[in-house]
């Protein structure tokens, strides 16, 4: 499970079956919490409400989807099993849309959800954090975070909104009723947050190399910082960019250099930091990395290709998307290319399911480059599933549909989903619309 800043992808989601590649919204009855569902009153079980963002995860089997209901100044949480909405709950009153607004999930201990909104909230702009049950009830007052945050199955871990002076990092077990100060990061240091199955990895970027410290929500002090990156053991080959993971609860460090080489390390909860594995291959300067994770396995890294010559008559550089994948044990590198240049696509995000069942998944947002009267800037998703039978092969989908959203709903041991805020026909994106669950081996 991997979340850095609050713009990180989460992972823990269910699939329902997809009749085609071109879903309906998941759709059931406008039954109003008082009328039997769960929730606050007045949270209608419609999933025809909401604007962007919108949010997913993968709970105990159970789709949690959230959304802005712009109409009502409200994020909306439902809970959808078996392709029908069974409980709503109205969690976060006084929030209003912007064009940067952000909304994220991510599954938080016994089948509950963390929730950060970050946007306008009662005129203000800010993230607010709030922890919801496996029906929706609110378990926390909403607490004002700063620019990260991530959970584990113990409990949680974010960063305190202060401006000045020694970062704070607060953690708290799901059971607590309020977070403690678990870690100060120095002020010439900028912290992300990576955590694992039960440990939080804060790290701590600093001029010349990066810190890496281990806590346990509720748990005793986190240990000292060590240094997990150093620039001057690299010589001149200086850091073009560092990427975090986690496996299990092990941190995994990717770094590239200017060179365009490609390092890698391992640092275990409990042990010092393994040495670094130079890859034979490299990342070209105009190669961009979208996406690292890993799975027992192996380690993988989602790159961006520019293909200049791809669009002629356009004048636009089209870009193909590659991933290199790193055996654990024999550190045999496969290089796979997903997919080609499109003219009329444009990659992004990205993010990668390492824990779905049917191997890992590599997936990313599809965007028209060249929209239609009424169109919706999305224009599908594309999955590549990675199976190592010997040699990696690659399973392909792609999902056609028009969508002002979607966002990446994780998996479990049954499968993976997405949600889309789905784009009525002939509508044009200034009034409500559905959210879909669509699910994936």
């Amino acid at each position: 499970m991997l979340v850095a800043p609050v713009t990180g992808c989460t992972c823990g989601s269910k699939a329902h079956p997809a009749p085609s590649d071109v879903p309906s919204a998941v759709g059931g009855p406008i039954v109003s919490a008082s009328d039997g569902g769960a929730g606050s009153a007045g949270a209608r079980l419609d999933l025809a409400v909401f604007s962007a963002p919108i949010a997913a995860a993968r709970v105990s089997h159970q789709d949690i989807v959230a959304g802005l209901v712009a109409a009502e100044g409200v994020v909306r949480v439902m809970g959808i099993v078996d392709g029908k909405p069974g409980w709503a709950t109205d969690v976060l009153p006084g929030v209003s849309w912007a064009p940067d607004a952000e909304l994220h999930a991510q599954a938080a201990g016994d089948g509950g959800v963390a929730l950060v909104w970050r946007g306008l909230r009662s005129g203000k702009v800010g993230r607010t954090l709030i922890l919801l049950g496996p029906r929706g009830e609110i378990r926390s007052e909403a607490t004002a975070i700063g620019a990260a945050f991530c959970a584990t199955a113990d409990g949680l871990a974010w960063i305190d909104p202060r401006t000045s002076g020694p970062t704070r990092v607060v953690a708290r077990r799901w059971g607590e009723p309020a977070g403690a100060t678990a870690v100060s990061v120095a002020p010439d240091r900028d912290p992300t947050l990576v955590c694992g199955d039960h440990a939080v990895f804060v790290l701590g970027d600093g001029d010349d190399d990066l810190t890496a410290s281990v806590l346990l929500p509720g748990s005793a002090p986190a240990r000292p910082p060590a240094v997990a990156i150093r620039d001057a053991d690299f010589g001149d080959d200086d850091e073009r960019e560092h990427d975090a993971y986690t496996l299990g609860d092990d941190l995994g460090l990717v770094r590239v250099g200017s060179s365009g080489a490609v390092s890698l390390r391992e640092l275990p909860r409990d042990g010092a930091p393994g040495p670094w594995r130079r890859l034979k291959q490299t990342i070209p300067a105009d190669d961009d990395v979208m996406a690292v994770d890993g799975d027992a396995d192996a380690t993988f890294l989602v790159f961006t290709h520019d293909a200049d010559d791809a669009c002629p008559g356009i004048g636009s550089t089209a870009e193909g998307v590659r991933a290199l994948r790193v055996d654990r044990k024999s550190g045999a590198e496969s290089l796979l290319d997903l997919a080609p240049a499109d003219c009329d696509r444009s990659p992004g995000p990205f993010w990668i399911a390492a824990g779905a069942p049917a191997g890992v998944t590599l997936g990313w947002v599809e965007r028209a480059t060249r929209l239609a009267a009424k169109a919706a800037p999305i224009a599908g998703a594309s999955l590549r599933t990675v199976a190592s039978l010997g040699a990696a092969t690659v399973k392909s989908r792609r999902i056609d549909l028009q969508a002002d959203a979607l966002v990446d709903g994780g998996c479990d041991d049954r499968g993976c989903s997405l949600a889309a805020l789905l784009r009525p026909a002939g509508a044009d994106g200034m009034q409500p619309e559905p959210i879909a669950v669509i699910g994936y081996p």
